[in-house]
């Protein structure tokens, strides 16, 4: 049997992996493996069904035989001892987002860091193969000209890249994400630099051009007209961000260099 398919009994998580660092697969397949996490299951075999049927369909007229269309959909037993709820993840919107890494990793985090790349579903490009580093060496060839990493995915579960911002702000490592945003969501721009306890998020219009929503501006307003100045100059500020600097380039080093206090002991 197929490794694959023997993945498919035991690990079906492990299957997309494969499927993912597999040179050969499509990148339109890859881009669909993406979503797939955050598909309903029904709707994700609707449409897989439909999209089989319609290709053989094509196939079948393209050789003068007659389309046999058929539901490949396997369905549930109807015995109520037997039914189990079944727990079907909430849908969330899938759009372009971009994070640009800058900043220090210690040497020692780097096969995590290799790691959660890997299982962020990230591309050096649009439209281009997934990204799987699996040395430092694999790193520094992606840096961009700023030397930067500069990861993109086209279809970012809310525009965002949840595991890999959560891991970057645990190590106080810096980044910048840009998110377009959609009808639902405001696009914006997300920062993070080594010191902050939380990223700091502006929203950005369709030129990337930073603003302050019209409400926030509005509570300012009325603080000044009651004479709170000191609590609009708080919001404002708020509303402002603090001023962050440049990205730093991206390195790997030993940053564990402080020796521990006991070493400096006088021996008994």
């Amino acid at each position: 049997m197929d490794t694959f398919y023997q993945l498919l009994t035991s690990d079906p998580d492990a299957a997309i992996r494969q499927l993912q660092a597999d040179t050969t697969v499509s990148t339109w397949l890859k881009h669909a493996l993406t979503q797939l996490a955050d598909r309903d299951p029904v709707d994700a075999l609707h449409d897989l069904d439909l999209l089989l049927n319609l290709v053989e369909a094509l196939c079948d007229t393209a050789l003068a035989q007659q389309p046999r269309p058929h539901s490949r959909i396997r369905t549930l037993p109807s015995d109520s001892s037997t039914e189990h709820e079944v727990l079907i993840p909430p849908t969330v919107d899938q759009f372009p987002a971009e994070l640009m890494i800058g900043g220090t990793v210690d040497r020692l985090l780097v096969p995590e860091f290799l790691s959660i790349i890997s299982e962020s579903s990230v591309s050096l490009g649009w439209e281009t193969p997934l990204f799987t580093p699996d040395s430092e060496v694999t790193l520094f060839r992606a840096l961009n000209t700023h030397h930067h990493l500069h990861f993109y995915n086209g279809f970012a579960a809310e525009g965002e890249f949840p595991s890999l911002e959560a891991w970057l702000i645990q190590h106080q490592i810096g980044f910048t994400r840009i998110s377009s945003g959609t009808s639902a969501y405001q696009a914006e721009r997300v920062q993070f630099r080594k010191g902050l306890k939380q990223p700091h998020a502006v929203a950005t219009d369709p030129n990337g051009q930073e603003f302050i929503p019209k409400p926030n501006l509005l509570k300012v307003s009325q603080y000044l007209k009651e004479g709170a100045h000191d609590d609009a100059t708080a919001l404002l500020d708020l509303l402002i961000g603090l001023p962050l600097g440049p990205l730093p380039p991206f390195r790997i080093a030993h940053t564990l260099t402080a020796t521990p206090d006991f070493l400096h002991d006088e021996p008994l």
